[in-house]
């Protein structure tokens, strides 16, 4: 197992959520850090505010011996012998954790004159490993609930070298195995958990898919939604300026998802979330105009009618609705949704953890040689190659190219060649220096190819064998 999934592994083993850490501002104090971010986050909607904020808090001193039992989990996990190679970079996971607990926080914002009711806001550390750990600081998040229900979930992404773009989840979201507990009441973006997950997802390849997909297959065009997104210049620059996991270097990805639009049918309310990895002091601003200017036009969006339908690449016919589909011969076959389609890939993932992954450069590799139709490595002759081979097959001789001789005339009739001295053509009896007149002239009659042939065997009892063939020298001077 790689380090990257035996870390994974532990990640999971220990269960860890910062929600369980999280202490109302009401019942104690946020830590400096805490204030500071939740002031910035604040301070650009200040004249629309109407209303206490609400901010919560990772506390450590509340949940300490919460976190004790954590840790003991922790040692007694390492005593493992699949971690010896990875034990002090595990430790050093667990000790990280206390600084992501205290760093926590979320502040809930109620304004007025806005498409939410409520905005929030959140900061977003991560513990991440690459061959080391490392701990980021610097995510932040706002979202929020309109009051209408988009068809489809849209996420809006960069691609490296390309124009950033919305493109429509073609099936279900990637929550890595989360859960949301439908029948729970009240708003859905208060569930801490429910929007860590959808955060998480924005990094899951089936999730940088879609935005892949629609850009190669579909010409970032069909999906009714997107369409009508990507033609608002203004959100569109807004939306650009978002640092995402490429600018900041996070990912080593040439895609990156930053944003999503999800229905939330039982409540009829879109959530959407914009996340912002910058460093720079206007981060609160740009990630704040981002989501409003998203949830405006979100709540314009056209509908598609049915949620599933998906939009037609070029030259594709439309896909088979939800059902059952009957053959000539009465059979009746079941066809899957894109969202059944989407949830067995989700279970075969889960179920089989050590499936190899391909990264994108390695399937940038396949596509290439699948369009050259000639794998790499595959050897290919040039003509050079193919003479010298020729060669080879003659057994290495050297033949030279036949030449016609330039000192033997050809018959005149049938092209026979004439070697000096004869008189006649040995295959079709020719006089040498005949001339031929036109076929219907040297055409005879039966009669006078009977006598034809009677003279030519005259001839040929006058000639003898040797000279017939080739006169010698001597006989030609006698």
């Amino acid at each position: 197992m790689s380090e990257q999934k035996l870390f994974q592994v532990f990640q999971n083993m220990l269960e860890f959520d910062p929600a369980d850490y999280l202490v109302s501002s009401e019942e104690h104090e946020l830590t400096d850090f805490q204030k500071k971010v939740i002031e910035n986050a604040t301070a650009i909607m200040k004249d629309n505010i109407i209303g206490e904020v609400k901010s919560f808090g990772g506390n450590l001193k509340v949940n300490e011996e919460k976190f004790k039992e954590l840790e003991n989990r922790a040692n007694e996990e390492l005593e493992n012998e699949q971690y010896d190679d990875l034990k002090k970079e595990l430790k050093s996971y667990v000790k990280k954790l206390r600084e992501l607990i205290e760093k926590t926080c979320v502040a809930i914002i109620p304004v007025k004159e806005m498409p939410w009711v409520d905005v929030l806001f959140r900061t977003v550390p991560r513990i991440v490993f690459d061959k080391k750990v490392e701990f980021l600081d610097n995510t932040i998040a706002y979202y929020g609930e309109i009051k209408c229900v988009i068809s489809r979930s849209t996420i809006f992404g960069k691609m490296k070298d390309e124009k950033p773009l919305f493109a429509p989840i073609m099936g279900t979201i990637d929550l890595g195995g989360y859960k949301l507990d439908e029948a729970q009441k009240g708003s859905k973006s208060k569930v801490y958990s429910y929007v860590s997950a959808i955060i998480d997802s924005f990094d899951s390849t089936l999730t940088r898919n879609h935005l892949a997909k629609y850009h190669e297959a579909y010409q970032r065009h069909g999906d009714p939604i997107c369409d009508f997104l990507m033609k608002d210049n203004e959100l569109m620059n807004s939306m650009e300026r978002i640092t995402s996991g490429i600018e900041s270097n996070r990912l080593s990805s040439d895609i990156a998802v930053f944003s999503i639009a999800i229905p939330q049918n039982a409540d009829k309310t879109t959530l959407l979330v914009v996340v912002d990895e910058g460093k720079d002091s206007n981060q609160f601003s740009r990630c704040f105009e981002a989501l409003l200017r998203f949830s405006a036009e979100g709540c314009n969006v056209p509908s598609t009618g049915t949620p599933t339908q998906q939009p037609q690449a070029p030259g594709q016919p439309q896909p088979q609705q939800p059902g059952t589909v009957r053959t000539p011969g009465g059979q009746e076959l079941k066809v899957w949704s894109a969202e059944e389609l989407a949830s067995e890939a989700q279970k075969r993932m889960q179920s089989q953890p050590d499936v190899p992954v391909w990264t994108e450069e390695e399937l940038n590799k396949f596509s290439s040689e699948r369009g050259t139709g000639l794998p790499e490595g595959m050897e290919v002759w040039t003509e050079e190659d193919l003479q010298e081979l020729a060669q080879k097959r003659q057994g290495g001789l050297d033949i030279p190219e036949w030449k016609p001789d330039k000192n033997m005339k050809e018959c005149v009739k049938c092209g026979y060649a004439l070697r000096p001295g004869w008189s006649k053509c040995p295959h079709c009896e020719t006089p040498v220096g005949t001339k031929i007149e036109s076929e219907s002239s040297e055409t005879p009659s039966s009669d006078q190819s009977e006598e034809s042939e009677d003279e030519s065997d005259e001839i040929k009892e006058e000639i003898p064998e040797e000279i017939s063939e080739e006169e010698p020298e001597e006989k030609k001077e006698e």
